[in-house]
């Protein structure tokens, strides 16, 4: 048997009910599944017990269950997944178009229309799983190459100013900013953004 990726034994599910009434069936899998279900909320009964139950119960994985989903649910899944970000499986009865783009753009790790068969839970637990991790590493991935960028342009702004103030080429210019960023064991960033901060002290206003 392929050994899983993701490991399902253990794992904090937290259960939000909006009025199917399948969490007993629901848990049964869970435990079969050997998932740790921490609390059942029931969303039409208290329509605004989710965040707070995020925030208490730190679950690794959420599990909403309903028919459609309420008008309060997707703003309130995309303030909390904005705080804490965690996957998501959401599975409803019916959708609409404009629901389902919200919902994923809310953060929503996967979807599951027309229904819950229980033997497929653990898959669909697996694939929320999968897809947050997707989504979260494309996300560093961004955060990486946007910071690159910034660095790459102070860097250019510092040896423009070290060609105007010292005479040098472009290449002398970087190897002083590479030999000052040695010397005193910080990053060219580093070295470039006190350079920048020096030169607009400095400037007559």
């Amino acid at each position: 048997m392929p050994t899983t990726l993701f490991p399902l034994p253990g794992l904090r599910v937290l259960l939000a009910d909006a009025g199917q009434r399948r969490s007993p069936v629901i848990r049964l899998e869970l435990i079969r599944l050997r998932c740790q279900l921490v609390d059942v909320i029931d969303l039409m009964a208290q329509p605004e017990a989710l965040p707070p139950a995020l925030d208490r119960l730190a679950p690794e994985l959420l599990l909403i269950d309903c028919d459609q989903p309420p008008p309060v649910l997707i703003p309130q899944l995309g303030e909390a997944l904005q705080r804490q970000p965690r996957p998501v499986l959401l599975v409803a009865e019916q959708m609409t178009p404009e629901q389902m783009r919200d919902a994923l753009g809310a953060g929503v790790s996967t979807l599951q229309l027309a229904g819950l068969p229980p033997q497929r839970l653990g898959a669909l637990l697996q694939l929320a799983l999968a897809r947050f991790e997707h989504d979260q590493s494309l996300q560093r991935d961004l955060r990486q190459t946007q910071t690159q960028l910034a660095e790459r342009k102070l860097v250019e702004r510092a040896r423009g100013i070290l060609m105007r103030e010292q005479s040098l080429d472009e290449e002398a210019a970087f190897q002083r900013l590479r030999q000052i960023a040695m010397d005193s064991g910080q990053t060219l960033a580093a070295v470039a953004t006190r350079l920048i901060d020096a030169d607009q002290l400095l400037r007559p206003r």
